[in-house]
């Protein structure tokens, strides 16, 4: 009786003592503006292309450019993180976005155009390796939930980008696209201010000090088998996204339903806020478990196959279930680190993991491409990306979910 007393009565204040909602709200904010600024871009395309007199292909550039600078330069963000801490680093990349971003809005010239983008990916980078070696400082007793938390506002970051610039901060700019960067640049200025006094309430920054055997600075390399592990199957929920939005148009052409596309992008495109829904909901029960990884990957390969050999609206239905799936897989993968991970280690491995698995995501989509191209036929140009994501679960059965699990062997199933 003297035990049940007590966990009535205890439990209920270490619950409440252990949810730090202004932090959960501060990784909200900071994961809205890890896409946000790149998604800006494709829905004032038509006003850029026209003030800059650009081709379709530069255009395309100012979605993908980000991207590819992201990827690229990953492995130098966790240097450069490690060396001036990682609060500090985070605070410096919001404010490299912010600039970068608003400065696309301060120029007519396609050159300084692009270089401001490169410049807004390199903040990108960094902030993406920052954030999951944070978690184990701002929500040590609840990780599965704080990456949940920073991964929805990404998903909705995405989500309000892509989808209320025109209809929405356009109007408000006046119709004036450099405007409407500028405006969407604004309240990351706010979510900056906030870093600077969460910083100086610990000067020290973020980094834990060096414990033995906590491998807290313990340097990952893209030679680690588990940046392989986890980035091919990352690499296959993000292919498979952005090859599905890619090649859309030209395949339901293909199959006479071109009066469909409106609804495919826009059930599609909002099939992850669906899943990062269901991850608030469910996350912290699936994360750190090899089953829901296998079982959404296996739903986004399975759905677009099924779109691919339907027609109609259970075509639409078999890539919303796609969508969900892949998104559901990403999620789940990207909170995996610090799980695994403590220190400075957690960025290393995020960075490793990303930078395998968005290359792969550019490279396999350009496959499917050229072999749509050279047969002419619309889709082929899924079918690379699928066949890789098939391939990929063979990396989930063997992708260490636990910190125990030791780099140099197969996680058990």
């Amino acid at each position: 009786m003297v035990f049940l007393s007590r966990k009535r009565t205890v439990m209920p204040s270490v619950a409440r003592e252990a949810l730090p909602w202004s932090t959960l709200a501060l990784l909200w904010l900071v994961g809205l503006y890890m896409r946000l600024p790149i998604l800006i871009a494709p829905p004032l395309a038509g006003d850029i292309a026209e003030a800059l007199s650009l081709g379709s292909a530069a255009v395309g550039a100012l979605t993908t450019v980000p991207y590819v600078v992201l990827a690229l330069s990953m492995m130098l963000a966790v240097r450069f993180a490690r060396g001036i801490g990682m609060l500090r680093a985070l605070v410096l990349a919001l404010v490299i976005v912010t600039l970068g971003s608003g400065a696309r809005g301060l120029t007519l010239s396609a050159p300084v155009l692009f270089s401001a983008s490169v410049v807004m990916g390199l903040g990108l980078a960094l902030m993406q390796v920052t954030i999951p070696a944070l978690l184990r400082d701002w929500t040590p007793r609840h990780l599965a939930l704080g990456s949940t938390v920073y991964l929805n506002g990404m998903t909705v970051g995405e989500l309000i980008g892509a989808g209320a610039t025109r209809p929405i901060v356009l109007k408000l700019a006046g119709g004036d696209w450099q405007v409407a960067m500028l405006l969407w640049s604004l309240p990351a200025l706010m979510i900056v201010a906030l870093l600077v006094l969460k910083l100086r309430k610990a000067p020290r920054g973020t980094r834990e000090p060096p414990e033995a055997g906590s491998g807290s600075r313990r340097g990952i390399s893209l030679r680690s088998r588990r940046v392989w592990l986890m980035g091919v199957p990352l690499a296959a929920s993000v292919g498979l996204f952005m090859a599905t939005n890619a090649y859309m148009s030209s395949i339901l052409d293909a199959r006479g339903e071109t009066d469909l596309l409106a609804l495919a992008l826009l059930f599609y495109n909002a099939s992850p806020l669906a899943a990062s829904l269901v991850m608030l909901w469910r996350g912290r029960r699936w994360i750190g478990r090899r089953w829901p990884v296998g079982i959404f990957a296996a739903l986004g390969v399975l759905g677009l196959v099924g779109f691919l050999a339907m027609e109609g609206w259970p075509a639409l239905i078999a890539l919303v279930i796609s969508g969900f799936g892949i998104t559901l897989e990403l999620t789940l993968i990207m909170a995996l680190p610090p799980c695994l991970e403590r220190g400075e280690a957690v960025a290393s491995l995020t960075a490793g993991m990303s930078f395998v698995g968005y290359t792969l995501a550019f490279v396999m989509p350009m496959v499917g491409g050229w072999m749509a191209e050279a047969f002419s036929r619309a889709s082929l140009s899924l079918w690379p990306m699928l066949a890789f994501a098939a391939a990929s679960l063979v990396a989930v059965r063997r992708m260490p979910m636990t910190a125990r699990e030791d780099d140099g062997t197969a996680a058990p199933t």
